[in-house]
């Protein structure tokens, strides 16, 4: 952290801490509006193009692909010109896409729109994680972490519902203006609200050869890769419930799009609680912890899915029980892990934070066009998908993260 970073932290009062909290945690609400708001849309969006859900849901592996293919331009931007410029570019960029998405005249067009929709969506999660690198050590971090990400949580608590009540009463359309004006609000209150952070700005940054330089001194860090391995699968698991939810909710259980929306709420009331929960406890109870709980929970969410489904037993209570464990399985391993994986890259933090991102969100693209590929009409794949990532997510903890740990690597 540099000295004007550090002078910054200690003069931020609880009020301006506050706020910047709530700024912070309405970019990253632009994900899961792009994502959980357009869920319940799924099966209205195959009739009307005369489609399969399939190709429906390789449209939500487009968005992914696209948040990730973006993670890797927004943080050497920031470094260049600053935080603030390419948020609100960003962000707006991702406005005029969203009404595109409103208007598309095919399913080929709107999977190609949803890609840029994605990558331009990304731009304020990736550079509000290295605004948050600017001004604060790893544990501190960590905390406001957690607080951004829970009232980030909002978004998709209320999403779906919001999602499912447009979509059955003004069409599919109106969801994808919704995210417009969302985004509208979010760049101007970043535009008169955030101030910017980058007081060191790189004008190498978006060089190609400085790009993979920095990528290749990133991936070389053996505490960078360890923590990123771990997330990516809980990313994965993620993903893999947001894109067969629709099937095994809507398709195969028989919900509406609104009673949709209500269930995919409840996951996200405990996800809040417990980001809450943990921004209280969180440098107290350490990295190490956090996320040796959270793969725990996270692994026995998973092996409680698939057993639960292979037996035949599927309703909305053995879908969206072990659903509220991976939530908050989430909610531990989350900011432990992006803290442990940035703290060692003060001098390029937007570039950590668009590898980290890269990594996590193409392993989510995997997962989800992975659900569309086995899609059956049964919630099968889903349960399948999850209970993969999270095992392998533990298993990264105990063979990765937690060496790292216990070596000292990740300061």
């Amino acid at each position: 952290m540099t000295a004007n970073a550090s002078d910054m932290t200690l003069k931020m009062s609880p009020g301006r801490y506050a706020f910047l909290a709530g700024l912070l945690g309405l970019l990253p609400m632009l994900l899961p509006l792009s994502i959980d708001g357009s869920l319940s849309s799924v099966p209205a969006i195959a009739e009307f193009f005369v489609t399969s859900t399939a190709s429906v849901q390789f449209s939500l592996s487009a968005l992914i692909f696209g948040i990730a293919v973006g993670q890797l331009v927004y943080g050497p931007l920031s470094d260049r010109f600053g935080r603030k410029p390419v948020i609100v570019g960003g962000v707006l960029l991702y406005v005029v896409v969203a009404v595109a998405c409103a208007n598309a005249p095919g399913i080929e067009a709107l999977i190609v729109l949803r890609f840029l929709q994605g990558f331009f969506a990304c731009s304020g999660v990736i550079v509000a994680r290295a605004m948050i690198r600017d001004l604060f050590d790893r544990e501190a971090g960590a905390r406001l972490f957690a607080l951004m990400m829970a009232i980030h949580g909002i978004m998709p608590t209320v999403a779906p519902g919001i999602g499912g009540w447009m979509t059955q009463e003004f069409g599919w359309q109106a969801v994808f203006w919704t995210m417009a004006g969302f985004g509208l609000f979010a760049a101007l209150a970043v535009l008169f609200g955030l101030t910017e952070s980058n007081a060191a700005r790189n004008p190498d940054a978006i060089r190609p050869a400085m790009l993979l330089r920095n990528y290749r001194t990133i991936l070389r860090n053996r505490a960078f890769r360890s923590y990123a391995i771990c997330s990516s699968f809980m990313y994965g698991a993620l993903l893999a419930y947001f894109a067969g939810a629709p099937v095994g909710l809507i398709q195969y259980l028989g919900l509406s799009p609104q009673e949709f929306g209500i269930a995919m709420a409840v996951p996200m009331v405990s996800y809040i609680v417990a980001q809450f929960s943990i921004a209280r406890i969180a440098i107290g109870i350490g990295m190490d912890r956090m996320i040796r709980i959270g793969t725990v929970i996270a692994a026995i969410a998973g092996a409680g899915m698939l057993a639960l489904v292979l037996s035949g037993n599927i309703n909305i209570y053995t879908l969206m029980g072990p659903v509220v464990l991976l939530l908050v399985s989430l909610a531990f391993i989350t900011p432990g892990t992006t803290a442990g994986a940035m703290s060692p890259f003060a001098d390029m933090a937007g570039a950590a934070s668009s590898l980290l991102g890269f990594i996590q969100f193409l392993a989510a693209a995997l997962a989800t066009a992975l659900i569309g590929l086995l899609n059956d009409g049964t919630p099968i794949p889903m349960a399948v998908g999850i209970c993969i990532c999270t095992m392998c997510a533990l298993t990264a903890y105990l063979f990765l993260v937690r060496p790292v740990s216990r070596a000292g690597l990740s300061g």
